[in-house]
């Protein structure tokens, strides 16, 4: 199917995007109302032709095969974003099955695409969620792609899904949760360019794979992993790891780690050994004497105490404030609101700044072109308000506010 009008992939491309002047449409002011609109020139729209545009399009007709049986039974789906050049420099973009096994294994060089779909309590319907995870080193093609891909899965579900943009180290507890049955979220270095580790073990051989280090470490009521450098100074004593060679696995708790990391630690070292078929062995608590542990980290040193407590980030109080998005004489218009639930139109689409998360609220009779418009306002609205990367975003569809935590207090 060809990229539609407002697709987050021809919008969110940072050159182009500048290029066309789209960021110029939200700028500040000191009075309670303004109107700020996107000629059709400097749309997304001037986008139609371009390389992205046609790779897209004829991606898109052969990634078809990519969504079957999404959404069609209750569980969890995910695939992850491909976004790369051929030999001849051309983008190539598209999406494939993250494999089940890996579930809860994030790459920070990556975007990821998650289907949550579950049933209503009230009428057994099915409910979706669509999340698309963005990895810290992501490009902002790939989240461009994401998005789009995203909108693709969403047109398919009949615009029932609510959409969620998720960031590394960052996600929602609901995002969080989904991965419990999957010993939670692990984060890993590198993406598709770098290739990922996927061990098949074969007629009884394990493959040579590199040694690898991971950081055990609850923060925010929630246990994380996170790949470090394989060196002694990566160590902490207020945290638990986990040192893989591929043939043996270790785990180091410091004299501070709790017992959540050292419990998700060892739960760690005996999924490994599992997944491999038990050709490799796990050591679990090895202590300061154990010589082969402290060689392949290069030899003992001091150990830093490091912190126990949650870091969090301080965030001034943010007064919640809305904007209206309709589409009037060729132009998307984006106008300035009370911030109150007697402001919604279900003509139009409606962007909800409340903070920690913007929120974008989609009336059912809203055109095409404003909804798809609306994902690409939020971006531009972090990227001139100098928000930080990591906000959260969800949109919701209109009728499906109770599926939002957060939104109903925020639009009073």
């Amino acid at each position: 199917m060809p990229p539609r009008l407002g697709s987050p992939l021809l919008d969110c491309r940072g050159t182009l995007w500048r290029q066309r002047g789209y960021e110029r449409q939200f700028t500040t002011t000191t009075t309670t109302t303004t109107k700020m609109d996107t000629p059709l020139e400097e749309s997304n729209l001037a986008h139609i032709g371009s390389d992205e545009d046609k790779a897209a399009r004829e991606k898109a007709a052969g990634l078809e095969v990519n969504w079957t049986g999404a959404g069609t039974e209750v569980g969890l789906q995910i695939w992850r974003v491909e976004n790369k050049r051929d030999e001849h420099g051309a983008p190539d973009f598209g999406i494939n099955a993250w494999p089940t096994s890996r579930y809860g294994e994030f790459y920070n060089g990556d975007s990821y695409i998650v289907l949550h779909t579950h049933k209503d309590p009230d009428s057994e319907a099915f409910l979706y969620d669509i999340y698309f995870w963005i990895g810290s080193e992501s490009s902002q093609d790939e989240y461009g792609v994401a998005a789009y891909k995203a909108n693709e899965l969403d047109d398919l579900l009949g615009d029932l899904p609510v959409q969620h943009r998720e960031t590394e180290g960052e996600e929602s507890e609901q995002f969080l949760n989904l991965f419990a049955p999957y010993h939670g979220v692990r984060y890993l270095d590198g993406g598709i360019d770098s290739g990922f580790r996927h061990v098949e073990v074969d007629e009884g051989n394990l493959p040579k794979l590199p040694t690898r280090l991971y950081h055990v470490r609850r923060t925010k009521k929630v246990t994380r992993c996170k790949q470090e450098p394989v060196a002694c100074s990566s160590l902490t004593q207020a945290d638990a790891y986990l040192l893989d060679t591929g043939s043996q696995i270790f785990t180091w708790y410091g004299t501070n780690a709790s017992p959540f990391e050292k419990e998700r630690c060892a739960e760690m070292a005996y999924n490994m050994v599992n997944g491999r078929g038990g050709h490799c062995k796990a050591e679990i608590d090895v202590d300061d004497d154990h010589e082969v542990f402290w060689e392949l980290l290069g030899g003992k040193q001091p150990i830093k105490e490091g912190s126990t407590t949650d870091e969090e980030v301080s965030t001034a109080p943010v007064d919640p404030k809305m904007w209206r998005v309709h589409e009037e004489e060729s132009r998307v218009q984006i106008t300035s609101v009370p911030p109150q639930s007697s402001s919604l139109d279900s003509n139009d689409v409606f962007l909800l700044d409340a903070g920690k998360e913007v929120y974008v609220w989609v009336g059912k009779g809203a055109s095409a072109r404003e909804k798809k418009q609306a994902m690409v306002v939020v971006q531009t609205h972090l990227k001139n308000f100098h928000r930080e990367k990591t906000t959260k975003v969800a949109r919701v569809m209109e009728g499906q506010e109770k599926r939002i935590q957060g939104f109903a207090a925020a639009c009073a």
